[in-house]
């Protein structure tokens, strides 16, 4: 036996699996199985003799690896997939400089090459400009946001050094010819030979499709200044093409010229270049002296995203998951503890012929080892299967808005992944179980021989009291550093840790019951108001507050209701029918006096049935909010109408449509903005307003400087001075799932232009309830900074429309993106936006409910396996009610109450607790004003029964088995 698990471990690493830590740790263990044939004998024959039971066991503790696994595999599948776009939509590309026009492109050019940029091989000049394309046709097909490019294929074959790279083929286009990427051919449903009409500048050309190019490299090259999403929506046109239109205009220097790229490709590999971005960099914006131009690290930047938003999805499912993992944590301590009392009498008889405790302890833990080894390895490959459902979820969400956004995302698993989730899901087992085992070794030999019960615990041993002074002083200064300053976490931690110290001080000098029950009560209070007590600091917390405040309340809840099971049976047993119901006193006899066990079981169903109420709850709140969400958007406006900056929507023509009360024109530019002067920009679009979007377009505030009396007056201030700002509330945030850092009012804001690189510095005034709509983040200045800052891409391609009441908007989108789709327009109702992000939202919380509900499972298995080992442990005392002439399906009913009532009990914490936090957030504002509390009682019934019949079907056969035990089998003294 030892053998084969040895050879079998060696094997597993030859796979690189298991990692060598895990081997490292193992070898107490292999070297017990090797050397120790006693303890191996005491480990391994109750594997031998109930393969069913440790078949339980196991697939009760690997849900907590597959958990620890899958979240590691989503992120390395988002990493991943964002890694495929340095191939696919950028190449030999690692750095671009961008300027306005041909005039400005030529300059960096010479610059550029002047000055011989080391570490570099090659440059690759291009123009851009951003356009609806459309077929022709009665029935047209139109994308109103391609991005129009020029180049010299022959260059840019070449370019980087690796033809196979760049995706380019075949001769320039000239003409009226055009080259189409992929990506724009398969949304217009076009091949070779088909005709499309460009609308560029106000004016319509036809061009003749003469091939397609994949997405790869220069052929797939992204939107610079609108990096989003895996498509790209690329047509090669021949060169010259766009600044000819651009001059036909009526008065070239009022619109925005195409964007000059200026490709750099540094020395090495596609992925190689990465190493030498910041030297030439400098190099760079050395050799532009002061030129109207921006120097962009696309490569690093995408690099950088890509490993950001792996980790931070990771953290995400990791933070949820961990609830499952203390469930499987606490099935294990449950499980042993079982073990333990089922083995009492063999293990004192074990100790009183000369077994020593170390051994005892030794055979106990090979015996979990051998569980979580096992656990553990078939977690992680479960694991894997759990990574792909999600990623599968997670892919349709992301893809549920429109087509610009469209994100490829490829399921992936690294060996390293792999690794780190067998190894935290094994070191969590194997930690639960040693410490278990040293528990339960501490028995004694002569209460154990005669089965008799361990005497009440008074807390006055010696460790106790160590232990309990240690808590008392760590909880107390956590408490007073919490409040102090503004920390969430050690705010929950602090006191329960203070509690949970002054409970093991204080035990054998107070009355027990009143003791727990007291300091139970304040930290289930205190963890339920300090959402408004610290309000602040909720706000800036992360998800791992959420994880620690719902540990702390299902903890303190469980000790609570375990304390007082006594009279919550006396009550069950009263409206059950008291002594006359003779299966109900025994279903509640075996809980009441296992009252430790019991526990353990409470919070296994309280922690995850609180996670599901909570996020059920918290879904339906949003999705209640519909029209309150659509006014913080848009304000008074029903409709937003996007264009090409270059031929944008006439006002005018849209204020003549039927139903259409106002229309407030603005400037929606892509730039670059950031909280304060460090940090990296981020992608935003800023509005530039003027007097008419005040009331009309604006949306609602959240808050706003005091020197002004409204919001009105603060957008009026934002408009009259270009030195102010209006950001949404999460403006400077980072990424989800690692906190909240805000910038607030009276800080600074710098705004940049992604192709000049010119700055601003601003102050904001006003903070937007929700500035996130239609995928983009929004921030609002006045219409004559932008012209100042973006000059002639500044135009009133953003218009806002507000309706008569009864107009059908999404309708009257869609006529106006019909009538306008030479000028690009994408025109959506609020309504159908504000829907449309619901959706995804309620749709992401599914999939962390599903994810979290993995729990569930764990709690459902583990009730089924304790049932079991209940049945296996007191099938003396049922072969004794069976001979005194007790029936068989009393016995029955005595084990399926048991096991209701303690599903039951669990249900109702969780549910309880989940309902008020849901309402504690509601009420302090945390998710924002005009959220209203309700309990969305369908689901939450529907939940709570379904997780009730599934731990009566768990429980069914273990309690059928115990029903059928013949008494001359059970009463004999052979086990």
């Amino acid at each position: 036996m030892a053998v084969l698990i040895v050879v079998a471990t060696l094997v597993l690493i030859g796979v690189r699996l298991i990692p060598i830590g895990a081997v490292v740790i193992s070898l107490p263990f292999i070297y017990m199985l090797a050397r120790k044939p006693v303890i191996r004998r005491l480990a391994v024959r109750n594997l031998a003799r109930r393969p069913r039971e440790a078949v339980l066991i196991i697939l009760g503790a690997l849900l907590g690896t597959a958990i620890i696994t899958s979240s590691y595999v989503v992120g390395d599948s988002l990493k991943s997939s964002i890694h495929r776009s340095v191939y696919t939509q950028l190449g030999p590309v690692d750095e671009v400089v961008l300027s306005n026009g041909p005039a400005a492109g030529a300059a960096v050019e010479a610059a550029v090459a002047g000055a011989n940029i080391k570490g570099t091989d090659g440059t690759l000049p291009l123009a851009s400009l951003t356009a609806a394309v459309s077929t022709g046709g009665p029935h047209p097909v139109a994308e109103p946001n391609a991005q129009i490019l020029e180049t010299d294929f022959a260059r840019a074959r070449t370019f980087g050094g690796n033809p196979a790279a760049t995706g380019i083929s075949g001769p320039t286009p000239t003409g009226d010819e055009a080259v189409i990427g992929a990506d724009l051919a398969r949304l217009l449903g076009v091949r070779p030979g088909d005709q499309l009409i460009v609308y560029a500048y106000g004016a319509p050309k036809t061009f003749r499709i003469e091939r397609t190019l994949p997405r790869l490299g220069v052929a797939g090259l992204a939107p610079i200044t609108r990096q989003s999403g895996s498509d790209s929506n690329n047509l090669f046109i021949a060169p010259g093409t766009l600044n000819a239109l651009h001059q036909q205009t009526a008065d070239p220097s009022r619109v925005a010229p195409p964007v000059s790229i200026l490709a750099i490709s540094n020395t090495g590999s596609v992925t190689g270049g990465l190493a030498g971005t910041a030297e030439v960099h400098a190099q760079l914006e050395a050799s532009l002296h002061g030129l109207p131009a921006q120097i962009i690290d696309v490569k690093k930047q995408l690099n950088d995203a890509a490993n950001q938003a792996g980790k931070a999805f990771t953290q995400l499912f990791q933070t949820f998951g961990y609830f499952s993992v203390a469930v499987g944590v606490l099935l294990l301590v449950n499980i042993f503890v079982m073990l333990a009392q089922e083995r009492k009498q063999s293990l004192g008889m074990l100790r009183a012929v000369g077994l020593r405790r170390a051994s005892l302890v030794g055979s106990f833990s090979l015996e979990g080892w051998i569980y979580a080894a096992l656990a553990a390895l078939s977690g992680a490959l479960v694991g894997i299967g759990v990574g792909s459902l999600v990623i599968t979820a997670a892919s349709r969400i992301f893809n549920n808005g429109s087509s610009r956004d469209h994100f490829d995302l490829h399921f992936a698993a690294s060996a390293r992944s792999l690794q780190a989730g067998f190894l935290l899901g094994f070191l969590i087992s194997l930690v639960t179980v040693l410490l278990t085992s040293l528990y339960v070794a501490r028995l004694n030999v002569i209460r154990a021989i005669r089965d008799l019960p361990e005497p009440p615990h008074e807390g006055r041993r010696l460790s106790v009291q160590i232990g309990g002074s240690l808590l008392t002083f760590g909880g107390g200064l956590m408490t007073i550093g919490g409040l102090a300053a503004s920390n969430a976490i050690l705010a929950l931690l602090g006191p329960a840790l203070l509690g949970a110290g002054l409970a093991m001080l204080l035990l054998g000098r107070v009355p027990t019951r009143p003791l727990i029950s007291v300091i139970s009560a304040v930290i289930i209070v205190w963890s339920i108001v300090s959402f408004s007590v610290l309000h602040h600091a909720f706000q800036k917390a992360g998800t791992s507050v959420f994880v620690v405040q719902g540990l702390v309340l299902n903890i303190y809840a469980v000790l609570l209701v375990t304390v007082n099971q006594q009279a919550i049976g006396a009550t069950v047993r009263a409206i059950g029918g008291g002594a006359r119901n003779m299966s109900l006193r025994l279903g509640l006899a075996y809980p009441l006096a296992k009252r430790f066990r019991t526990g353990l079981l409470l919070a296994m169903f309280a922690i995850v049935v609180f996670v599901l109420v909570l996020f059920t709850t918290v879904s339906r709140l949003f999705g209640g909010q519909l029209n309150d969400q659509i006014r913080k958007v848009g304000g008074n406006a029903a409709l937003v109408v996007d264009s090409n900056a270059s031929a944008p929507v006439p006002s005018e023509g849209i204020a003549r449509l039927p139903g259409v009360t106002t229309v407030a024109a603005t400037a929606g530019v892509d730039a670059q903005a950031r909280s304060g002067d460090s940090g990296d920009f981020v992608n935003y679009t800023v509005i530039g307003y003027g007097a008419d979007f005040i009331g009309h377009g604006s949306p609602s505030l959240h808050s706003w400087a005091n020197q002004y009396a409204t919001q009105e007056d603060a957008y009026r201030a934002a408009l009259n001075d270009p030195t102010k700002i209006v950001v949404g509330r999460d403006f400077g945030g980072r990424d989800f799932g690692r906190g909240r850092q805000q910038a607030g009012l009276g800080d600074i804001a710098e705004v940049r232009d992604p192709v000049t690189g010119a700055v601003r510095r601003l102050t904001i005034i006003g903070l937007v309830d929700q500035a996130n709509y239609n995928r983009v983040q929004h921030v609002y200045t006045s219409r004559a900074l932008t012209d100042q800052l973006f000059g002639s891409r500044s135009t009133s391609n953003l218009l806002f429309v507000s309706t008569q009441p009864g107009t059908d908007n999404d309708k009257l989108a869609s006529s106006i993106n019909g009538t306008y789709v030479s000028n690009g327009a994408d025109a959506n109702s609020f309504r159908h936006l504000v829907k449309e992000q619901f959706t995804a939202q309620t749709e992401f919380l599914t999939l962390i409910q599903g994810y979290v509900g993995l729990g569930l499972l764990v709690g459902i298995a583990g009730l089924g396996v304790v049932m079991v080992r209940a049945v296996r442990e007191r099938r003396r005392e049922v072969g004794v009610l069976r001979s005194l002439g007790f029936p068989g399906v009393a016995v029955r009913r005595a084990f399926m109450t048991e096991s209701s009532f303690i599903a039951l009990e669990g249900i109702v914490l969780g549910t309880v607790l989940a309902l008020i936090t849901a309402w504690r957030l509601t009420s302090s504002s945390a998710f924002g004003g005009g959220v209203h509390f309700s309990v969305p009682w369908g689901p939450v019934i529907l939940l709570v029964a379904v997780t009730f019949i599934a731990s009566l079907i768990a429980t069914a056969a273990p309690a059928i088995q115990a029903s059928r035990i013949r008494p001359a089998v059970a009463l004999r003294i052979a086990d």
